[in-house]
């Protein structure tokens, strides 16, 4: 009987101790919040090929959240929709993983097309209409907010046009990018800006306006037709892990680039 008793609990140890070697090893991401979705389906295929290692997605940290987090070893690496400041690149390394077309978004059923020249007046009038007649109600985000820069830089007169939709009290700012698809799902005739990226993933009940007659579909994008986008950057500590730089790697391989694609960003090439 003892002799039974030793070699169960040497079993016990055993299988205890496989048990603790073969446990995942855990890799937390996030960063902004359009390309959540896309992180969760990247994750989901790399773990199948490297069932060793899982992928976290942690929300609501948006792209300074998640260059900060990287920066203070809270989470492994982060997708930033702007650059590196000067003081982060001391310490980080950042690259452009893809390219998302960037343009404007409705829940109208038909909210057709505009000028480049006339979006300005959609946000910064307060009599803007649709075709039909239906007021346009615009959506903002914080003015450190990256799409918030890139709405500024792409279209003509809109540092003013912001600015006075920013005095208009009844205009929301919407804080993260989930934020601003519930509101501008739950708001009639919303205007906000917003990446094909989260649109296609997200699947959200919104559409695109059409910019000077071209639509903002990764083909226009890629064949230069659409010239509106946003890069996206990872951004990882400047110390890597073996399980990071797998995943990195699987993030430019073909199966990892399929999903980019599928998930409505134009890889970038290293």
């Amino acid at each position: 009987m003892q002799n039974a008793c030793i070699v169960a609990v040497a079993g016990f140890a055993l299988w205890l101790s496989n048990g603790v070697s073969v446990r995942a090893e855990l890799l937390r991401t996030g960063g902004t919040g359009a390309t959540l979705e896309t992180l969760r389906r990247l994750g989901t295929a790399f773990t199948t090929i490297e069932p060793a290692i899982q992928i976290e997605v942690i929300e609501g940290l948006g792209s300074s959240g998640g260059i900060a987090a990287v920066a203070a070893g809270a989470i492994d690496l982060s997708i930033s929709g702007r650059m590196l400041s000067a003081a982060d690149a001391r310490s980080l390394k950042a690259t452009v993983i893809a390219r998302t077309p960037f343009g404007l978004v409705s829940s109208h059923g038909n909210p057709g097309d505009i000028r480049s020249v006339d979006i300005a007046d959609l946000f910064g009038s307060a009599t803007s209409v649709w075709a039909d007649g239906k007021p346009v109600r615009p959506i903002l985000r914080p003015k450190t907010d990256s799409d918030s820069s890139l709405l500024i830089g792409s279209f003509p007169n809109m540092p003013a046009a912001m600015e006075k939709a920013r005095q208009r009290a009844e205009i929301p700012v919407a804080a993260t990018d989930q934020d601003n698809a519930r509101l501008a799902e739950g708001v009639a005739g919303s205007l906000t800006a917003m990446t094909l990226v989260q649109l296609q993933t997200e699947n959200l009940r919104l559409r695109f306006l059409t910019i000077d007659g071209v639509a903002p579909t990764l083909e226009n994008f890629e064949s230069g037709k659409y010239p509106y986008g946003k890069d996206l950057h990872l951004v990882v500590s400047s110390r890597t892990t073996p399980a990071l730089d797998r995943f990195v790697a699987f993030l430019h391989s073909p199966r990892g680039i399929a999903i980019l694609r599928a998930s409505g960003s134009l890889p970038v090439r290293r």
